[in-house]
């Protein structure tokens, strides 16, 4: 926006061009002397992570995304920690949590991002001379996406410029960002606080009309809005919207891969865009199988050397037919059966057929000598033939509980509940375990291309990203998958005020599409996946 001005207006400019993070940095720079350093996200999580293991919680169970994203709220709105109920870790936890987390930033001289507006409010109000300073500098201000501006900024905002030619640009219905203290009523607040005039551009330049009418429809729905019309320029283009139920992730996934590939053989631009950043199984299932080209910001399961994982496969495959000697060397002890390698050595020699698959026979004759050997064995044969019978996630289970996995990963110290946790998601949705195995293979499998190579390499991709990250982006074609209770709007969502911001960020995913666009759910009540209430609304 700089450079472009300045080619317009050549010659020195009066104008200063910043984020608001910048100009409150600039303020604390023009007053203060010292040094002190702007903190990295990696820095940020290697404190969080050794304050939490100070308090001895446990950290394989904790998204520290999240409860970096409370600190910054509880900063930006300026919360009572005494009365603040985090929804990452217990309240007391997360107010230790917090005193630790900025006496350690403290001590490392680091301030982050939201520390910029607080440090900056708190000289205004100590040194009024300087404030005058500030007030003097400038004699009007824009701001832009003001729908995204926070309580504090917009105080600041309040004590530099109230009085001052104020002129504000943003959408309302695309307040997307609560978790860092945003909020739509900030711009309802700026129309009585500024005595603003306010101008609707009510034009859309990027949907086909049936996406147009299924965005307005829903977002009509919430209250802390300006009531507006939005008329497409491609009126007279239909375009293409579809609710489209489905009785799995699978058949969904499966559908809209279909679908996407066909799009992308025609030059189309495709995203898929999901609630959280956790891609669904089915999903990576699908693209893999149909070897449909993607690029994403993070995959689900990461199985190479995850010792965990490749064992539980390696289960599966003995089980599936799969008795080889290189598969049972991998499990014979694990947990002990007192299984040498040695033994399977002389085992394997003595073999009839040189294939490398072993028989229970064999083994049972080469263990004729060792009495609990044989017996050792005789067990491992008994399971692995009720393990052939079960399910994926009976497996899991059986396993982990009656094999005896679970004493194994005790006496070794492997922590595993996350990981067990997300297998037994997996299973539930990929029961047959040839499925389960085919998945896990076509992962272990994938192309390790940066997403820097694959952007760059003139290949049409299918773009999946969150909805949050899609904001300011645009595709010829969107798919938004899994909109039940529970993930749109999220489990955390509480309350009204809560409800209309999962709206808004439904909306803002649905305008994306310039063409086409699918909103898909899963409708099975075994297993309690509802549709969204979103769905509900734009169906009347």
């Amino acid at each position: 926006m700089k450079s472009r001005f300045e080619k317009e207006y050549s010659g020195d400019s009066k104008v200063t061009f910043c984020t608001f993070h910048s100009l409150f940095y600039s303020i604390i720079r023009d007053f203060k002397s010292e040094n002190f350093s702007i903190i990295s996200q990696k820095e940020k999580l290697n404190i969080l992570k050794t304050v939490l293991m100070d308090m001895n919680l446990d950290v394989s169970r904790l998204d520290f995304n999240e409860i970096l994203d409370e600190i910054s709220k509880v900063k930006n709105l300026d919360l009572n920690l005494d009365e603040y109920v985090s929804k990452s870790i217990d309240f007391d936890k997360f107010k230790q949590m917090f005193e630790l987390y900025k006496e350690e930033t403290k001590a490392r001289n680091l301030i982050d991002y939201d520390d910029f507006v607080i440090m900056a409010d708190k000289l205004f109000n100590k040194y009024p001379d300087f404030l005058d300073k500030w007030t003097d500098k400038y004699s009007y201000c824009l701001i832009d996406e003001f729908q995204d501006i926070n309580y504090k900024q917009y105080e600041m905002v309040k004590r530099l410029f109230k009085g001052k030619g104020v002129f504000a640009v943003g959408d309302e219905d695309q307040s997307i960002y609560a978790f860092r203290g945003s909020s739509s009523d900030i711009c309802l607040k700026f129309k009585k606080d500024f005595n603003a005039d306010v101008f609707k551009l009510e034009t859309n330049y990027r949907s086909t009309k049936r996406i147009v009418k299924a965005g307005m429809n829903l977002i009509s729905f919430n209250s802390l809005r300006f009531d507006k019309s939005i008329v497409p320029v491609k009126d007279a283009q239909e375009g293409e919207f579809k609710l489209k139920s489905f009785d799995s992730y699978k058949d969904e996934y499966e559908l809209i891969i279909k679908e996407a590939k066909e799009s992308l053989n025609k030059g189309k631009s495709v995203a898929i865009l999901l609630r959280t950043n956790n891609i669904q199984d089915s999903l990576q299932y699908c693209l893999l199988k149909y070897k449909v080209p993607y690029i994403t910001e993070k995959t689900n399961v990461q199985i190479k050397n995850n010792e965990v994982i490749e064992d539980f496969l390696t289960y599966f495959k003995i089980a599936a037919g799969e008795n080889t000697y290189s598969n049972l060397l991998k499990i014979a002890n694990k947990p002990n059966r007192y299984i040498s390698r040695n033994f399977l050595s002389e085992c394997r020699l003595n073999e009839r057929y040189d294939d490398d698959r072993y028989s229970y026979v064999n083994l049972f004759e080469c263990s004729r000598r060792k009495k609990y050997l044989a017996v050792n064995i005789f067990k491992l044969e008994r399971y692995l033939k009720q393990l052939s019978k079960l399910d994926s996630f009976e497996a899991l289970i059986y396993i982990m509980n009656v094999i005896g996995y679970d004493k194994y990963l005790f006496e070794k110290g492997i922590k595993y509940e996350t990981k067990y946790e997300e297998l037994k998601s997996i299973a539930r949705e990929f029961t047959n375990k040839e499925d389960f195995i085919d998945y896990f293979e076509l992962i272990k499998n994938e192309n390790a291309e940066t997403n820097e190579e694959k952007e760059n390499d003139g290949v049409n991709k299918i773009r999946i990203c969150t909805i949050h990250a899609s904001k300011g982006r645009e595709w010829d074609e969107v798919y938004i998958p899994d909109v039940n209770e529970g993930n749109m709007p999220h489990k955390k969502a509480f309350g009204k005020e809560e409800t209309e911001e999962e709206r808004r960020l439904f909306y803002v995913a649905m305008t994306r599409a310039k063409e086409k666009l699918w909103v898909c759910y899963v409708d099975d009540i075994k297993r309690n996946l509802k549709p969204s209430i979103f769905v509900k609304e734009l169906k009347t």
